[in-house]
């Protein structure tokens, strides 16, 4: 038998060429396919970490909204207390004036000399006025004397002084100290 040469009629170079863009072809996919699923993964990991931290400042902005009303809640509080304050003020300082008053009647009651007497007592501002009558000047100056005695009273200002039918009408303001506290006690005492 007689040996034939084989010969080659297919171009091997273009086959080669060709296994080698399919190969790269194949790896150009893979290269591909695998860039898809690691632009997926950082997509799909970027998108929940964005979610978590909107979570979270949702939960902050609920939870400073919560705050926000609590410290409303205190400032309605303070203010409450404030004003509870300064009603009991209030009412003490009624209270202590009551005793102000008894003391300024009971005072009154022993400092008017013999041969006077009072007619009326009007409140005016920061004190009273004062209208009586006396047998003479003089027991309106012992009178007007013996008022800042009490503690109550500052000195007297006479207002007017008249004679009338042998008695001298006297008319008289006397402002209330200031800040005057009489204690429970005192009006005890007395």
């Amino acid at each position: 038998m007689i040996k034939l040469i084989e010969f080659n009629l297919l171009p091997y170079r273009e086959i080669a060429r060709q296994k080698q863009r399919d190969a790269f072809n194949k790896l150009l996919a893979l290269f591909a396919i695998l860039s898809l699923l690691a632009a997926g993964t950082i997509w799909f990991a970027l998108n929940t970490a964005i979610n978590q931290q909107e979570s979270r400042n949702q939960y902050l902005r609920d939870e400073n909204a919560k705050l926000d009303k609590e410290i409303e809640e205190v400032k309605s509080l303070e203010q409450r207390k404030k004003d509870f304050i300064a009603r009991k003020q209030k009412i003490e300082e009624l209270q202590n004036e009551r005793y102000v008053v008894a003391m300024m009647f009971n005072d009154l009651n022993t400092l008017v000399p013999d041969g006077a007497y009072l007619k009326e007592i009007k409140p005016i501002q920061d004190g009273y006025k004062i209208i009586g009558n006396a047998l003479s000047d003089n027991k309106v100056a012992m009178f007007m004397r013996s008022l800042p005695s009490t503690g109550i009273f500052q000195t007297p200002n006479l207002k007017n002084i008249k004679s009338k039918d042998g008695v001298q009408e006297f008319e008289l303001d006397v402002k209330m100290v200031k800040g005057t506290q009489i204690e429970q006690s005192d009006v005890a005492t007395k």
